[in-house]
């Protein structure tokens, strides 16, 4: 008999549940024998249970759905349903929120929930993706279905054996927008933070970035915070100043928890003439010891001829690179033979944040644990910088229509890698320095497709942006592997 049991400091508990019929078990959860051997690769983004929470919008866009991606890599069918927390506190279904995934299928779940609004605990307000075998799941905010989104944001859900109990967060500074926000309290351009409790009585302590000082947390200003959140609950904080930075705040948990950032709309603090708009940046970091040493800078330019540029030159994107919690941390940079003088080396303390406008791709390497993140011109986002560490070897992924969809699939030079069974031409690939190569591919899906499934496969790293005129998203598929933090208490080498 398969049995899960409570752990009371230590000493064995009562049975929670029977796990026979489901035949396994792993981190506290009944599931089948393929969902556990997902749960022990601490490296991949294929799981079974995934956390969020639907984040709040542009007033113009809060009750627009929003929708998950499923993408299924695997041979046998993957049954997925979407979960809310009862009046009773179980987890149920949510209704029409369930599908079954073909093997190299997609599938798109879409809801208009609620978001959560308040700052500080929501009891209750998360969401569980739970699937009976490994798949990858994409999070796009505002999806545009009726070709209407005015602000979106999309990010790569992690399942929960690949989240910690140590995070610094990113966002962009609060700077006021022409665009209108939901009026309970989040400021307009404001930086914002979410924190999903994915295990009960977990005890989080928040202490904000010394450039979020006057941190809306719902609780008397402190220099940290300390609360509890449980199974599915979640906790909200804004910045609450103009030019407020979250970046650097640093969160610690008892147990892993699932931690997003961003702004509701930012336009990066910039203004320029011509056509551009307010957009959502959203973003799931990982934690800590999951940070990288190398990145590759792959640059998402923005939709042809729609939009004039906030950065100030064709093909540059705003990088934000944040330092772990080394004393002290170096980052250099290369460039392509004949791109030109690479960006000045950089020092940072912990928690230190630098920002940088590059056109075109280029190489970062850290002495220490970095975060980098990307933010496309024109229609603001927020996502991931391609991790060098440790490359993919292949990923499930889709696509939405409406959206102008565009993939940056990275490569070390001479590395085949196969797009839906075809290798992609040696031609499409333009050097991006230190012996990295990116290649850009557009990605239509079809007005009459829900979504379009993908597969890249090979060793590679991917980072796309899809775009509509006046919304965008941004997401990248991270890898990562080791453990960079010594106290992230659910690091496991």
């Amino acid at each position: 008999m398969l049995t899960v049991r409570e752990c009371r400091n230590g000493v064995l508990g009562n049975p929670v549940a029977d796990c026979t019929q489901q035949g396994a078990c792993s981190r506290g959860r009944c599931m089948t024998m393929d969902c556990a051997a997902a749960d022990r690769v601490r490296n991949s983004i294929e799981g079974c249970v995934f956390y969020t929470a639907e984040a709040d919008n542009a007033a113009s866009d809060t009750a627009a759905p929003t929708s998950f991606l499923v993408s299924n890599p695997g041979v046998q069918p993957a049954n997925v349903k979407l979960e809310q927390l009862g009046a009773e506190g179980a987890w149920t279904s949510m209704a029409g929120q369930q599908a079954t995934v073909a093997p190299g299928g997609a599938a798109r779940l879409a809801i208009a929930r609620p978001p959560v609004v308040p700052s500080g605990v929501n009891p209750a307000d998360g969401l569980r993706l739970l699937s009976d075998r490994p798949v990858t799941v994409a999070q796009i905010e505002s999806d545009d279905t009726g070709e209407s989104a005015l602000s979106s944001g999309g990010t790569m859900l992690l399942p929960t054996h690949v989240l910690g109990s140590h995070y610094l967060v990113t966002a962009y500074p609060q700077v006021a927008t022409t665009s209108a926000v939901s009026p309970v309290g989040a400021p307009n351009g404001a930086g914002r933070l979410l924190i999903v409790g994915t295990q009960p009585r977990t005890n989080v302590t928040l202490k904000p970035s010394a450039n979020a000082q006057m941190l809306v947390t719902g609780m008397p200003l402190a220099e940290s915070y300390s609360f509890v959140l449980g199974d599915g609950d979640v906790f909200q904080a804004w910045t609450g100043a103009e030019l407020e930075d979250l970046t650097g705040t640093e969160i610690s948990s008892d147990q892993p928890i699932a931690v997003f950032s961003g702004n509701i709309v930012t336009t990066y603090g910039r203004t320029a003439p011509g056509i551009h708009s307010p957009d959502m940046a959203h973003e799931q970091i990982p934690p800590i010891a999951s940070w990288s040493l190398e990145y590759v800078a792959a640059a998402l330019p923005p939709q042809e001829r729609t939009c004039d540029t906030l950065l100030g030159q064709n093909n540059a994107s705003i990088w934000r690179l944040l330092a772990g919690t080394d004393p002290e941390t170096f980052v250099d940079f290369a460039v392509p033979d004949g791109a030109g003088p690479a960006p000045a080396s950089i020092m940072l303390g912990p928690g230190e944040v630098a920002e940088i406008v590059v056109a075109g791709n280029f190489f970062i390497s850290a002495s220490g644990p970095l975060l980098v993140t990307q933010g496309i011109d024109c229609e603001p986002s927020l996502s991931l910088a391609v991790s060098a560490d440790q490359m993919l070897d292949d990923l499930a992924f889709a696509t939405l229509p409406n959206f102008d969809e565009m993939v940056a699939v990275v490569r070390k030079q001479g590395d085949d890698v196969m797009l839906d069974g075809t290798s992609l031409p040696v031609t499409m690939f333009s050097p991006a320095g230190n012996g990295y190569e990116v290649a850009r591919l557009h990605l239509p899906c079809a007005t009459s497709e829900q979504v379009c499934p993908h597969r890249l496969q090979g060793k590679f790293g991917m980072t796309m942006r899809g775009m509509d005129v006046l919304a965008s998203y941004a997401l990248t598929a991270p890898a990562w592997y080791g453990c960079h933090d010594s106290i992230d208490l659910t690091c496991v080498q």
